[in-house]
């Protein structure tokens, strides 16, 4: 008697249909992986974005919280902030000298007397924080201090806190009372921070 045999193995239509499923599959996978490397970018470029703007922000309101004189802005939207600097501490103002912790006077107390520009000898010295949209492609917003190792101060150069910037508004609510507002764009990903601070001055 002969033995009947049992083809072993998948037939041809059987194999182009696993195929068709396993390349279904595939590509579900393929795009939903291309929609989380795109998300993971983009959350990547708003993350670089807000810890510039951060940093930049909290320089400005550091500044301003601590100025007692303003010379811009005066009304609204001005893009630039002009204020008497109080803030750093980097040399002895005795003898005009760099030291690792300064004299515990600001920098601006020209005469070393403890006080800022109230005094016979104190010069007003300003920090400014502006705008510079040299390139059309991507703005600046840079800062330049008083070089309080010349006499009378002279100006540093300008140097960049932040790039991307697509807004530099600074808007004068009342005399003692700034309004900043800040917006950077890179590719996909835009921040925008805004923030009051409040000045040394009476009003």
């Amino acid at each position: 008697m002969e033995r009947s045999r049992k083809n072993s193995g998948f037939t041809l239509v059987e194999l182009i249909v696993s195929i068709f499923i396993i390349a279904i599959i595939l590509l579900g996978l393929e795009r939903s992986l291309g929609t989380a490397l795109s998300a993971y970018g983009s959350i990547n470029e708003k993350q670089d974005l807000l810890v510039q703007a951060r940093l930049a922000m909290e320089r400005l309101v550091m500044f301003a919280q601590e100025a007692d004189g303003i010379v811009s802005p005066v009304g609204s939207n001005e893009e630039v902030l002009k204020v008497s600097e109080r803030v750093l501490d980097t040399y002895t103002n005795a003898t005009h000298s760099y030291t690792a912790g300064g004299d515990g006077k600001p920098d601006a107390d020209n005469n070393a007397d403890g006080l800022v520009n109230t005094a016979t000898g104190d010069a007003s010295d300003y920090i400014t924080f502006a705008l510079d949209k040299t390139s059309s492609t991507n703005w600046k917003l840079t800062e330049q201090m008083p070089d309080y190792s010349t006499s009378p101060s002279g100006l540093l150069p300008n140097k960049t806190i932040c790039e991307h910037v697509t807004e530099f508004k600074c808007t004068r609510l009342s005399p003692s009372l700034l309004q900043i507002r800040l917006t950077l764009t890179n590719g996909k990903a835009s921040v925008s921070l805004q923030t009051r601070a409040r000045t040394r001055l009476l009003g």
